[in-house]
């Protein structure tokens, strides 16, 4: 662990969620400020009020700060807040890992752009496990759908973590075959992690949790969905995971964006398909293009691409013992 104690980083948390409650700060903002060093507990105990607003882009007026105490009482509301929301979350076993801690992914940290925090809720050792992404089209076929049922089933009585993005289609699919085969799975969210999108995958996602899997996001809490959060998302699909299984896409789609993250992470790169298949010669291409990437035509070659994915270790990534880093506590005890 960094020089900060595992007190410290609940400090911190805490200072985060006060941050982002503040009208003009996003997630850009904090992100940068992330990426520059800066500590949150820090910033909103600054003393220098001017250091504040510079550093967040902000501006208080005059009248909000006439006097030194002034500033002390508003950095003691935002802390009250803070705490507020550590505590709300907290119930719910929401909490934040911050890129430097111990029980950050380390193949995350090692990508290129990599979140530098994680909302996690559940069970936070897959995120240690070997793992596929198995991602695809929100617009799914019974082809598709059977060929993530197909490799699912597969992973049964495996170590091997599914991930995949919880977006209707091929995404849900994966977590429910999952669910169904008793294969823990990680669903990584486009929006905040306290936000019921799509809607009515609330469901879904309580059942992950009962099921022992686990619901991550990078995004602030209430943060809504864009076209550009998505592609972010992707990233973390991709650089989570030892192999991406691109199930049913298209070469113009949000799923590409998956498979260029797999191509610039060094990430297996593995896509099933069918036989007689006409409509995803470019998507083949593709992947036989990559060093990586391999091609399996089920159910002929099913072994082989299970052969594969099951020789996938922990230590591939150098990941740490999940019986070794603690389960965070997210309460404040």
């Amino acid at each position: 662990m960094t020089d900060f104690s595992h007190k410290r980083w609940k400090l911190e948390a805490v200072a985060f969620y006060a941050l982002q409650t503040i009208k003009g700060v996003g997630f850009h903002t904090l992100n940068k400020l992330a990426k520059g060093g800066v500590r949150f507990h820090d910033l909103l105990f600054s003393t220098d009020v001017e250091y504040f607003q510079k550093t967040l882009g902000i501006v208080y007026a005059d009248e909000d700060i006439k006097e030194p105490q002034d500033w002390v009482i508003i950095q003691n509301a935002y802390w009250a807040i803070g705490m507020e929301i550590a505590s709300s979350i907290g119930k719910q076993g929401i909490g934040v890992i911050f890129n430097e801690q111990d029980a950050f992914p380390p193949q995350l940290r090692a990508i290129q752009n990599p979140p530098m925090w994680l909302f996690v809720q559940g069970n936070l050792n897959n995120l240690y496990k070997p793992s596929v992404a198995i991602v695809g089209s929100r617009k799914t076929s019974e082809d598709g759908l059977w060929l993530t049922k197909y490799i699912v089933s597969a992973l049964a009585d495996t170590d091997v973590v599914t991930v995949s993005g919880l977006a209707e289609g091929i995404d849900q699919k994966a977590h429910i075959e999952s669910m169904r085969f008793d294969v823990p799975t990680v669903a990584i969210l486009g929006t905040g992690i306290d936000s019921n999108y799509p809607k009515g995958s609330d469901k879904v996602r309580a059942e992950i949790l009962q099921k022992g899997g686990t619901i991550v996001s990078e995004y602030l809490l209430k943060q809504s969905y864009s076209a550009e959060n998505f592609v972010r998302r992707n990233r973390i699909q991709a650089g989570l995971a030892n192999a991406v299984i691109p199930v049913e896409w298209k070469i113009k789609s949000g799923t590409a964006h998956t498979v260029k993250f797999t191509k610039d992470f060094g990430r297996h790169l593995l896509m099933p398909y069918l036989p007689k298949s006409i409509n995803n010669k470019d998507e083949l291409l593709s992947v036989q293009s990559f060093e990586k990437g391999k091609t399996f035509m089920i159910p002929q070659e099913g072994s082989a691409l299970m052969d594969i994915i099951r020789n996938f270790k922990s230590d591939e990534f150098h990941l740490v013992d999940p019986k070794s880093v603690q389960q965070l506590p997210f309460d404040l005890d």
